[in-house]
Parts: structure tokens; C-alpha cells; sequence
């Protein structure tokens, strides 16, 4: 097959967890330019938390928030903000039990409490910090993504109560998860990015290893999960390769011939 675009995830796959970008990814990814290979990033992060790693690499196409912000060569193609009358459910409910939240614009995050200890362990490997949220952040802001710190048992509450809204944890055995609307994901925000490149999917190539990443890895024509990604993401890929930690990103475009 010849692939015209490969898509990245960030955390996990081209930048393993708590280290930077390695020279080999880097290298990797200047070839896949050089043979004029679209490069892509999709991501759980924000744009503000992407900064370095959109300069290590030099990519300009970018679907951030698990696919409710996109990108094409720096210019905005794609926004769907969470609706107010949703938020008011979560801040509602949130309130009754206790638990912060994280709101996410497309420029500032700000939390409802920075002293819970979920907060506090939430962006505790992380070089930036959250402000606290005025009363009406929700409010005034477009939101994007959310993140709610508590308990994986106490996520049930949410999930019943507000079904438009998807909860994933980081991680297993993190006490935060990424909340995003339902009918938004990594594949709703690549096929907005595909149709203004002229790609169809099947000519593309996508790198994942969180579960966030299923659609994206089941939507292209190539999907290669990461060796350290879960069972659940193995079986909707096409493919694994190495963890991070292995340049696995190198691995697998060199097992497929693209670099």
C-alpha cells in the first residue's frame, strides 16, 4: 500500500511517558517528510501542552483534545466545544460529590481546586500548572475537554447521569480521566484533517497505545499499536511494534517500509 500520511499520538508512542522526543523519533519522522509523507499529530493534549514537542518535530497538522480541535498546517479547521447546558451537568454533579474538575479552553486550563490531592498528583510530572477556575470559566470559555479527579468506582455516577459525555482514564490506576463528548473522538477529528488534505483513510498510517486511540487505529488503512499499549488496543490494530521506550514508531515505519 502506499501510504501518504502517518499519524502520531504523543504520550506513550513518539514521546514515552515522562521523557522527551528521542533523536531517532526525530530523525524518523524529518525522513518521512523528505520522501513528502504527510505527518500528523493526534492527541489527548491540548495545543499548550504540545508546544515542545510541535517544535522538536517541525509538525504543523494537528487534531488536539482527542478530536475536537484540528488544525492543517497551523490554520484552524475544526472546533466543537462542549455545549453549556452539559457542562452545568458535570459542574452540577461534580459539586454534589466532592470531586475538582479541570476545565480545558483552547488557550488556558484552570482546575476547581488546586489543593485536592488528585490535582496535585494529576500534574505532578508535568511542567505546567493549572490556575484556579473563577466561578464562570465554564461559562465564559469555550471547553474542549475536561478532566475529572476522583476514584474509577465514582465515574459510574457521571457515566449514567451524562451520557453524552466519554470518560477515560490516563492510565490504569489513575484517579483522572479525560472527558470528552461521546460523538468526539481522535477519528471524527482525523477525517475533518484527511478530507482538507485529500487522503482517504485507508491511505493512512496512525501510531497510538492508549485506548483513546481505538477509533483512530480502527479508522486507517494501517493501524500499529505500541508494545506497551493494552490488549483492547493490540486488537484494533493492525500491527504492533516496540514500546516508546524502543523507538517503536522507528521500528514499525521501518518494518513498513516507509522510511
Amino acid at each position: 500500500m502506499n501510504y501518504k500520511v502517518v499519524i502520531l499520538d504523543i504520550d506513550g508512542t513518539i514521546v514515552p511517558h515522562g521523557k522527551n522526543i528521542s533523536p531517532a523519533t526525530k530523525n524518523a519522522i524529518q525522513r518521512l517528510k523528505d520522501r513528502k509523507t504527510e505527518v500528523v499529530i493526534a492527541t489527548g493534549r491540548a495545543p499548550y501542552f504540545s508546544t515542545s514537542v510541535i517544535e522538536d518535530t517541525g509538525i504543523n497538522s494537528m487534531v488536539f483534545f482527542n478530536g475536537s480541535y484540528v488544525f492543517h498546517e497551523g490554520i484552524e479547521i475544526f472546533q466543537n466545544p462542549i455545549d453549556k447546558n452539559i457542562l452545568k451537568k458535570v459542574q452540577l454533579l461534580s459539586g454534589d460529590f466532592q470531586h475538582p474538575l479541570t476545565f480545558l479552553s483552547s488557550s488556558s486550563f484552570k482546575a476547581t481546586d488546586l489543593s485536592h490531592p488528585y490535582v496535585v498528583e494529576a500534574y505532578s510530572h508535568d511542567p505546567w500548572k493549572p490556575e484556579l477556575a473563577p466561578p464562570q470559566y465554564w461559562m465564559d470559555q469555550d471547553i474542549f475537554q475536561l478532566f475529572l479527579h476522583c476514584n474509577l468506582e465514582e465515574e459510574v455516577h457521571y457515566k449514567a447521569n451524562i451520557p453524552e459525555l466519554d470518560f477515560r482514564r490516563w492510565s490504569s490506576g489513575a484517579r483522572t480521566c479525560d472527558v470528552n463528548l461521546t460523538n468526539s473522538n481522535k477519528a471524527v477529528g482525523i477525517i475533518k484533517l484527511l478530507e482538507k488534505l485529500g487522503i482517504a483513510p485507508d491511505e493512512a498510517v496512525a501510531f497510538g497505545d492508549g485506548l483513546n486511540d481505538i477509533e483512530m487505529l480502527s479508522l486507517v488503512g494501517m493501524g500499529v499499536a505500541m508494545g506497551a499499549s493494552s490488549d483492547e488496543l493490540k486488537q484494533a490494530a493492525n500491527m504492533v511494534t516496540l514500546s516508546a521506550e524502543e523507538d517503536g514508531v522507528v521500528h514499525g515505519l521501518e518494518k513498513l517500509g516507509l522510511i
